[in-house]
């Protein structure tokens, strides 16, 4: 008694040190799995930011593209080649699906069945589906709107309306459709992103 009354008294480590380190151990077990479980969500989520700012860039550079060349016949095909080059951040195997349909206004969506990669060629609904596999295909499978040979047969470049007399020239929109794998799984195997933009063809004729 007298030998710990004078540990105390000149400053040495109090007793219940080994105490005290198991408590801190126990609040380590605790607190470390949870750090680094914000850690990792902050990547997770900084990772699927990004994919999710270069698919909207993609979208919009498709459609400047698809306003400036209006009805020509390889207008698609210069999309395609305007999407290919805007989405090199983003690796291929992500992008399920292109949709190039035609819109009723500014902010509308494609046709159910355009989303699901169908090209769709009805009184109401016009549209072409593409997938990556489609950015190498040579200038030929482009242009001819016929459905045995070209991609784009079911919204045929060439009848895209561009003149200013009512109703005006065609709404045209780029869909895309990615899918975004999860690394950790903390939030499941993947996050499906879609990102769409609206625009109207640029004028040609009066």
């Amino acid at each position: 008694m007298l030998l710990s009354h004078r540990r105390r008294q000149r400053g040495g480590p109090p007793l219940s040190r080994p105490r005290e380190l198991g408590i801190a151990l126990v609040e380590a077990a605790f607190v470390t799995p949870v750090f680094f479980m914000l850690v990792l969500g902050v990547v997770e989520i900084g990772l699927a930011m990004n994919d999710s700012l270069g698919l909207t860039h993609t979208v919009r550079a498709g459609t400047r593209v698809a306003s400036a060349s209006g009805n020509d016949v390889y207008a698609d095909y210069g999309i395609l080649k305007a999407i290919q080059r805007e989405s090199t951040a983003i690796p291929r195997g992500y992008i399920k699906y292109i949709v190039i349909y035609k819109a009723t206004s500014v902010g509308a969506a494609p046709d159910a069945s355009c989303m699901l990669g169908n090209d769709v060629s009805t009184s109401t609904v016009k549209c072409n589906s593409y997938t990556p596999l489609d950015f190498n295909k040579p200038k030929s499978d482009f242009g001819t709107c016929t459905q045995a040979k070209a991609l784009d047969w079911a919204y045929c470049p060439s009848t895209r309306r561009i003149i200013l007399t009512s109703p005006g020239p065609d709404y045209i929109g780029v869909w895309i459709k990615m899918e975004h794998p999860w690394v950790t799984y903390m939030f499941g195997n993947k996050l499906t992103l879609t990102d769409q933009s609206v625009i109207q063809l640029e004028p040609r004729e009066k």
